[in-house]
């Protein structure tokens, strides 16, 4: 990663010392394009728009020009959840069950399992532990307490989203790390929801809401906010309040051509509300 950094910043002319006004000296910038530390994702995302760089974009580079295998994997996970296709998922699942002494494709395997039948407590202890093992956080990791958040211990979860929010909030700074930290906390909300945990819910959706008030033109992660606050009106007794709110971030997702979406926080409404 370091090598490929170094490449991008000699190719565009930029020297050890350019970075010092993003808060990188030159000798930790030098350890890391030798490979002799990391660093800081918050660091890295600065250094790389200084270079006026995508993150996306440097993580192409640094998986040799292709997306990474995990990634899309999580992706076709994310889809085939959505749109409840139960094949693909089954398929999805087999494939990684062959290889899962493989700490990736055992915590894709952990994922798809619960998506379709759920965990053992034995699976449960295992992907909370591999959850709070990870020092640092990549897109994957995060697709994949996504996938299995709402079906975990409340406490352990409650713990785990407490250092996350902690430690790593300067990954909202990437867009695409902000959607699946955002997407975290509301599929965490409608679990606590479900087991009545309404103080819980407030205090989590009051930090997502203080999040948002800084990205106030991302409408995919207000409306995820949004549906959410909204059930949570709905269980505090607000009902029709909450219900306006649900159906408009409902109608939402329709008009920025996201079905998938729309069906998703559909069968969430009517499972919450038909009761």
């Amino acid at each position: 990663m370091g090598e490929i950094f170094c490449d991008l910043r000699t190719q565009r002319n930029f020297k050890l010392s350019d970075f010092t006004r993003v808060g990188l000296s030159k000798s930790t910038l030098s350890d890391f394009e030798s490979g002799k530390s990391i660093l800081r994702f918050d660091k890295l995302d600065a250094a790389l728009e200084l270079m006026h760089i995508e993150i996306a974009e440097f993580e192409y580079f640094v998986n040799g020009m292709h997306s990474d295998y995990f990634v899309e994997i999580c992706d076709e996970i994310e889809v085939a959840n959505y749109t409840q296709n139960v094949v693909k998922l089954k398929s999805i699942n087999e494939e990684a069950r062959q290889y899962d002494s493989e700490v990736g494709n055992r915590m894709i395997f952990l994922a798809t399992q619960n998506l379709l039948y759920g965990l053992t407590e034995a699976q449960e202890r295992e992907i909370i532990d591999l959850m709070f093992n990870i020092e640092i956080w990549s897109y994957f990791e995060l697709s994949i307490l996504s996938f299995v958040v709402e079906h975990l211990n409340t406490r352990l979860t409650l713990s785990l989203m407490e250092d996350f929010w902690k430690e790593n909030l300067h990954y909202l700074k990437v867009r695409k790390y902000r959607e699946k930290i955002i997407q975290i906390a509301c599929r965490a909300s409608v679990k606590y929801l479900r087991e009545g945990q309404l103080e819980i819910t407030k205090k989590l959706l009051r930090k997502v809401e203080k999040v948002l008030l800084s990205y106030k033109k991302d409408l995919f992660c207000h409306n995820m906010y949004r549906f959410t606050s909204g059930l949570l009106d709905y269980h505090l007794g607000n009902r029709r309040q909450g219900e306006q709110k649900m159906i408009a971030s409902i109608r939402l997702f329709e008009d920025l051509n996201l079905p998938e979406m729309k069906a998703y926080y559909q069968k969430t409404f009517v499972e919450q509300t038909e009761k």
